[in-house]
């Protein structure tokens, strides 16, 4: 039989009394904890019973009360305090707290170690403790059932739920998406709840978090992995999961989602290859088919997005968009992310929400023949480039400059034959870079001395070229109609380079 708290008071060898809270003298005590932090209740749970030398304890009136109430609401059994040690003197308000929630404050005598009450507990706790012995040998055991038959990691968290009495949902901290794919959605308040708390805690996560939500209690345990997650449970009836229940769950979470992890490396870096191979041209676009099928790509028309600077968040961003089932293909290249993925404007938002707010991102039209990939990939460097000279950071090809962009290569190289393609064979016959220091004065708001600089020219030097621009293009660079022209045309040159 486990003890009670006044069974407890009784053993004369632990030389303990209580001191307020009397109404709960045949609490139960499940375990005996010590713990010197200044919240214990996020580390307790029903039936704990909390030693203490005093460190944790405020010395405040209404910190006190407080620290009553918390210890209270999660249902310990009581407060064992080290008597003559660093507990501050307890308010009569304190007191009168413990005794309206009827929370035991016992003294321990200075001469009595924790560690003599915590042994005592544990020999009486040896029968529910073999109980949670069994309920740990089942939670395995289901793991091994799954294994045989092969059951997805959202079917292992079912068969756990039943057996503990819970509903579970293993979550991401910083955006509580559902890992495993195919559970039952988180609900929409738990959500907003665990949001919340995460973003107060600044991912630093308690042992055992109790999100208060509507008439419901939901409880949140760590899940070790490399991606900061948690375990949500949320209680079927009135009996709560243990909290070392709980942790095996939890365990057992955090192996399937460290293999999910590992597959899904592979699969960005059978992606990255893939995609590698058909820009160099290695890979042709029929053998390339069942490869983007693989990653859910190649049905349905597709577009390339272009991200700079990409940064070092590729693996990241590969797994937050396996996260939200995005079907994709990621390359780096320098500073450059490359992007394949759904036409959808839903996919194309969830991609550039993913990647990092620095980033400036371009967008290819959307096409179906992967014959056409290169032409995207020109499609989405030149929106790339709008995007650079734009507040908004993304830009879909064509979109900011409306009917004068190209919409096709083939228009972009009308364009450029028509407005520059007397400069450019003026360049190739003299050796000169007048159509460079076009782009360049245009890139720089026909700003002389900035232009020059970037050159490293003289300024005048820059006057001179681009009195030849005017004089072999047969347009003015004082009117806006031609720098218009220029501009696309310049931008054009980019696809057809």
């Amino acid at each position: 039989m486990s003890l009670t708290i006044r069974q407890l008071t009784e053993i004369p060898f632990l030389r303990t009394r209580l001191h307020a809270g009397a109404g709960g003298a045949d609490r139960v005590i499940a375990w005996a904890h010590s713990c010197e932090l200044a919240s214990p209740w996020e580390w307790l749970e029903k039936g704990d019973l909390l030693m203490t030398v005093g460190l944790g304890i405020p010395a405040d009136v209404v910190g006190q009360v407080t620290y009553v109430e918390s210890l209270a609401a999660v249902q310990v059994s009581g407060l064992v305090i080290g008597a003559d040690m660093h507990a501050p003197p307890l308010s009569e308000e304190m007191l009168a707290a413990a005794d309206r929630r009827a929370l035991p404050i016992l003294f321990t005598a200075f001469e009595v170690p924790f560690i003599q009450i915590g042994r005592t507990v544990a020999a009486a706790s040896k029968g529910p403790e073999h109980l949670r012995l069994v309920k740990t040998v089942r939670i395995y055991d289901s793991v091994r059932a799954a294994a045989v038959r092969s059951s997805s990691p959202a079917e292992l968290l079912c068969s756990l739920g039943d057996e503990i009495g819970c509903d579970l949902h293993v979550c991401t901290n910083d955006r509580a998406i559902g890992i495993f794919g195919g559970a039952d959605p988180l609900r929409q308040d738990t959500r907003e709840a665990f949001l919340a708390e995460t973003a107060k805690r600044d991912a630093h996560m308690p042992g055992i978090l109790r999100l208060g939500v509507g008439n419901r209690t939901a409880l949140v345990v760590p899940v070790p992995t490399r991606r900061p997650a948690s375990l949500i449970a949320e209680p079927r009836g009135s009996d709560v999961a243990p909290y070392a229940i709980l942790q095996q769950v939890s365990t057992v979470a955090a192996l399937e989602f460290e293999r999910l992890i590992a597959a899904r490396e592979e699969l960005r870096r059978l992606g990255g290859e893939t995609l590698a191979g058909l820009l160099d041209a290695r890979i042709s676009p029929h053998s390339a088919g069942a490869l983007l099928r693989t990653h859910g790509l190649g049905d349905d028309p597709m577009v390339v997005l272009i991200a700079a600077p990409a940064g070092d968040r590729t693996v990241a961003l590969h797994q937050v968009l396996g996260e939200l089932g995005v079907p994709h293909m990621l390359l780096r290249r320098d500073e450059i992310l490359y992007c394949l993925t759904p036409a959808q404007p839903q996919s194309v938002r969830e991609v550039s929400d993913a990647i990092t707010p620095a980033a400036r991102i371009g967008v290819s039209d959307p096409f179906v023949d992967l014959s056409l990939l290169q032409g995207a990939v020109r499609e989405a460097r030149w929106a790339l480039e709008v995007a650079g000279t734009e507040s908004d950071r993304i830009s879909r090809y064509g979109e900011q400059l409306g009917s004068g962009a190209p919409r096709s290569i083939a228009e972009a190289r009308v364009i450029v034959d028509r407005v520059l393609g007397a400069l450019i064979t003026y360049d190739r016959e003299r050796g000169t870079d007048l159509v460079e220091s076009l782009a360049a004065f245009l890139r720089c708001n026909r700003s002389w001395q900035t232009a020059a600089d970037e050159l490293f020219i003289h300024k005048q030097t820059l006057v001179y070229r681009m009195r030849r621009v005017e004089e072999i293009t047969g347009r003015k660079l004082s009117q806006t109609v031609a720098i218009a022209e220029l501009w696309i045309a310049i931008s054009a040159l980019s696809l057809v380079d």
